[in-house]
């Protein structure tokens, strides 16, 4: 695990006269953008159907321990989301049976069941609903493609897909950050701040409130909670979180 590091500890640690003041903010933001990817990515690890390797971070508590130290750059903002840490810690004896049994009344074919597809909420926007579905799906197909990257066909907005796709521009970006290409790493971080606007900012508090809804005391619920506090902090103003858009 990165260790997070603010600018009045790096200094403390390096001398003026030997760093680059350039060089160090570089290190600064590489670090911030690699710690907002891992944030991401257990989010998305989370949303996926539940496997060996969650149940082990959950009862281990490494996954809340690494997001945890990866909001530590967030400074007063932290405090925002630890009601979502503390209840994921609740499910550290959670067992695998447990987590699908849960998935699969979330997610799968259950009166309870809420999707985790954007087109599902994001068919407003359009008189046509499946129109609209292969649009949207159209629209991730490129972005991922520009990137390299392919999620499994008629999976293009998946709540998990999106999430990894967010952690894998984050971590592009700490990559670029830290070879100096700030060029690169600018435009990265706006390809993630134009996902949020055109995409996963448009609908995933609707998806946490209704996760939250539907299974409250449940792990989903802990980590929609989660996830909705985080993208508030990530989209900033143009956010509405689930708790203000459904009172």
């Amino acid at each position: 695990m990165m260790n997070n590091l603010s600018a009045a500890s790096l200094s403390r640690q390096e001398s003026p006269s030997t760093v680059d003041p350039r060089r160090r903010a570089f290190d600064i933001l590489s670090r911030v953008a690699a710690d907002r990817g891992r944030v991401y990515r257990w989010l998305a690890i989370g949303f996926y159907p539940p496997d060996a390797s969650l149940i082990a971070a959950l009862n281990t508590g490494h996954m809340v321990d690494e997001i945890q130290a990866s909001i530590a750059w967030l400074g007063k903002d932290q405090a925002k989301l630890q009601a979502g840490l503390s209840a994921l810690q609740r499910f550290v004896d959670a067992t695998l049976a447990d987590l699908e049994a849960d998935y699969a009344r979330l997610f799968g074919k259950s009166v309870e069941r809420v999707s985790a597809r954007e087109s599902a909420y994001r068919w407003r926007d359009a008189s046509d609903v499946l129109s609209a579905t292969e649009t949207i799906a159209q629209a991730l197909r490129q972005q991922y493609t520009q990137f390299n990257t392919v999620p499994m066909n008629g999976y293009e907005d998946h709540v998990a897909v999106e999430l990894e796709f967010l952690a894998f521009l984050c971590e592009r970006e700490a990559a670029s950050w830290a070879s100096g290409a700030q060029e690169a790493a600018r435009q990265l971080r706006r390809q993630e701040r134009v996902f949020l606007d055109d995409h996963l900012g448009r609908w995933l508090a609707e998806f946490c409130w209704r996760v939250c809804d539907r299974l409250p005391d449940t792990f989903y619920a802990a980590l929609a909670d989660l996830g909705d506090v985080w993208l508030s902090l990530e989209h900033g103003p143009g956010y509405l979180p689930a708790t203000a858009s459904n009172q």
